[in-house]
Order: structure tokens, then sequence, then C-alpha cells
């Protein structure tokens, strides 16, 4: 726990296989977190039924892979006393197209917008920015980044590479986001 928070964390290789036909209700309360960060979601936009986003007594911030079907992406669900002040996809800002940000992007130079463009579009990433009270007391926020990271596949040199600048990536976030004060956790 933190601040009283209690936080989870699930790589759920499949969300629908684990939600079951009832959807995520009772998986949820079953799990007494206030926040359920889960990896390895394999859904698409186009594929994600009520059940699956909609649970009552939850918001839910979901990141999903542009580029495959069935492959990687996260999900972050927060019961109502913890719902979120802000929240996005992805770690570069690119994806998100509201105006309730997380912000604190870092410096993101060394990178291409195609290449930003390209390290969210897998759907590895969620970002929200909750207020909390410390045990002493004093009001400050807590950054949770859900992210399921790459891996890199021997045969294929591009993926390690990939996978090192999406490292660079959350790297330069998280100490952005650090930097503003507050408290940053990344649940892998």
């Amino acid at each position: 726990r933190l601040a009283g928070m209690r936080l989870v964390s699930w790589n759920v290789n499949g969300i629908r296989a684990v939600a079951g036909p009832a959807g995520l209700k009772r998986l949820l309360e079953g799990l007494d977190a206030d926040v359920v960060c889960l990896q390895e979601t394999k859904i698409t936009r186009d594929l994600l039924e009520e059940p699956l986003a909609v649970v009552e007594g939850y918001s839910s911030y979901f990141s999903f892979s542009r580029t495959r079907s069935g492959y990687s992406g996260v999900a972050t669900f927060c019961k109502t006393g913890a719902t979120p002040e802000a929240a996005e996809e992805g770690l570069s800002g690119l994806s998100t197209k509201h105006g309730r940000t997380v912000g604190c992007y870092g410096n993101l130079g060394d990178f291409t917008p195609e290449e930003l463009r390209a390290l969210d579009s897998e759907g590895r990433a969620v970002v929200t920015r909750h207020r909390i009270r410390t045990s002493g007391g004093q009001e400050t926020t807590l950054t949770i980044i859900n992210v399921y990271c790459p891996c890199a596949d021997p045969d294929k040199p591009e993926r390690r590479d990939f996978k090192l600048r999406f490292y660079r990536l959350l790297q330069a976030r998280a100490e952005a986001l650090l930097r503003t004060g507050g408290y940053v956790l990344v649940l892998l």
C-alpha cells in the first residue's frame, strides 16, 4: 500500500480469457485494489466490448496496439475513489487528444516524431496521475505508468533497437515526472 492505496499489476496474457463471459467486475472486486494495471491485454479497440471496458465502480483507461491485432496492450482500472485527475495513452503525448493529460514528457529531442509514434503504436503504456495524501497527511501526486515492455528477438535486431529506444523514452518520461515532484511508480 502507498498512502492507503492498494495497487495490483498483472500480466493477464489476454483480457478476454481472464475476464470470462461475465466481464471484469467480479475479478476486479476479488483483487480488492484501488488501481489495477493489466498488461498484455491482447485486444484491439474494435473488439473491446462493454463488459470489458465499462465496469461499474471503476474508470478504465486502455492502450491498444495499432500495428497488430491480438498483440500487447495495457489497461488501467481505477476504483471510483481513486479516479485519476489526468490520464493518457502512450509515453510521448502524441496519442492523447483530450485536455486532461498528465504532461511532463522530458527531453524528446533524441526522437523523431515518426519514431515517437512508432514507440507508442504497440499499445504499451497508460499513464495516470492521482491526488493522494501521504501517511503524514501531506497532499501530493502519484503518477502510475502502467507499461508492457517489449522483448528483443535475437533473430530480429530491429526489435532490440526498438526495445532500447522504448526504455529510453520510458526513462525520459519517468525522470521528467519525478522533476515535477510527487511520486512516480512504473508498474510492469
